[in-house]
């Protein structure tokens, strides 16, 4: 039975907004000794524009004999109050896990800096930031003693991050959901590259299941990062037509799109948005007063609320003329559940996910006793033969 939602709300705050935990530190030292321990990271991708909401304490709170469990945060869009909520309710739900939020480059500056002062109030685990590359904020994260980890698609910036000061990095495959590198760039690829260029400790991420563990950790990942998997499952606060349209997907169903965000390109779910996108349609910005009330977000009250960097927004620059309202598009999705209308940034593993329906979705707990069974049946064959004699 899948579980009541709450969908979140510019005046809605969580219960726990008094809580004031600072999460312990997922620096290069602390990812070193759980590898050594013989364990692996287990990350929670963070999307943005609330689809994530209400997973990272869950993933956190869990510890398994193989997996320990990694939140992350997506900052995009929020409000200061939900913010700061958002990452008290996690705290609260995991207070000695790992509890990250994630950052990207590509946001309106003045809301960027924003987030990184509030996230080193609060006391969270690590900034991963992706969507452009930023030497400045690796800066203030080591002098905030906050860990950085920067998301790389190649093995030039993995050398560059770890140079500047980054404790681990993100290696994003072209399997990836939403905006992604390198389209001929796959993830195993990518993972032998930057650990080619880099010593710092490596997390493998996009389109990854429960199947490809194995191989990843093998290949001397120390973890494992999806956001498809746990956007899909009974828990989170996302509309549940957000995570239906994840469900009993195969190839065709899945599309490439350029994006709003430097014409990049990113892969979601197929739909009669995308559909327009692809035959040249434009979708101005519209009022987002229904969502962020009256006085606008930050006190942006235009259609347009210049989400992102001046240079950045394609739709801006033409003077709305071309490509589309990322906000308007992700919003639809993950608020509202328009099916037709919004855009749901999707993984290539989206494909590969079982379930057909919301009410067969598992929980974040349930997903991890799956992945704990699938790395000990991986394990048995190699032990079985080193005790043969």
């Amino acid at each position: 039975m899948e579980r009541a939602e709450s969908t979140p709300t510019q005046s809605s705050v969580t219960s726990m907004e008094g809580v004031r935990r600072r999460a312990p530190k997922l620096d290069r030292h602390a990812i070193e000794q759980v590898v050594r321990s013989g364990k692996r990271l287990l990350v929670q991708g963070a999307m943005g524009i609330h689809a994530s909401d209400g997973l990272s304490g869950k993933v956190a709170a869990v510890s398994g004999p193989r997996l320990v469990g990694v939140g992350t945060i997506s900052a995009v869009l929020k409000s200061d109050q939900l913010l700061r909520a958002e990452i008290r309710r996690a705290r609260a739900e995991a207070p000695f896990g790992f509890v990250g939020l994630n950052l990207m480059a590509a946001i309106n500056r003045i809301d960027f800096d924003n987030y990184l002062r509030i996230s080193f109030e609060e006391g969270i685990s690590f900034i991963v930031q992706g969507a452009g590359i930023s030497r400045d904020v690796v800066k203030q994260c080591r002098e905030a003693g906050v860990p950085f980890a920067g998301i790389v698609s190649s093995g030039r910036l993995a050398k560059m991050y770890e140079k500047w000061g980054a404790e681990f990095l993100v290696a994003e495959g072209a399997e990836a959901g939403g905006h992604i590198g390198d389209v001929d760039h796959p993830l195993p690829a990518l993972l032998a590259e930057v650990l080619a260029h880099s010593s710092l400790p490596v997390v493998a991420a996009g389109g990854i299941d429960v199947e490809d563990l194995p191989s990843y950790f093998a290949a001397g990942a120390a973890g494992a990062q999806l956001a498809t998997r746990f956007l899909a499952c009974s828990d989170g606060d996302v509309h549940p037509n957000f995570k239906q349209m994840h469900l009993a997907k195969g190839e065709a169903d899945v599309t490439l799109i350029t994006s709003c965000v430097k014409g990049m390109n990113a892969r979601a779910v197929r739909n009669t948005f995308t559909e327009a996108l692809a035959a040249g349609k434009a979708f101005p910005p519209r009022s987002k007063a229904w969502f962020y009330g009256k006085e606008g977000f930050f006190g942006r009250r235009k259609a347009c609320v210049e989400c992102l960097a001046t240079d950045v927004c394609l739709c801006r620059a033409s003077d709305y003329q071309k490509s589309f309202c990322i906000t308007d598009a992700l919003l639809a999705a993950a608020i509202k559940g328009d099916m037709e209308n919004g855009l749901f940034y999707t993984g290539q593993s989206v494909t590969r996910i079982p379930e057909r329906s919301t009410q067969a979705l598992p929980s974040v707990r349930e997903i991890f006793g799956m992945f704990e069974a699938t790395l000990a049946a991986a394990e048995a064959p190699a032990t079985a033969g080193a005790a043969a004699p």
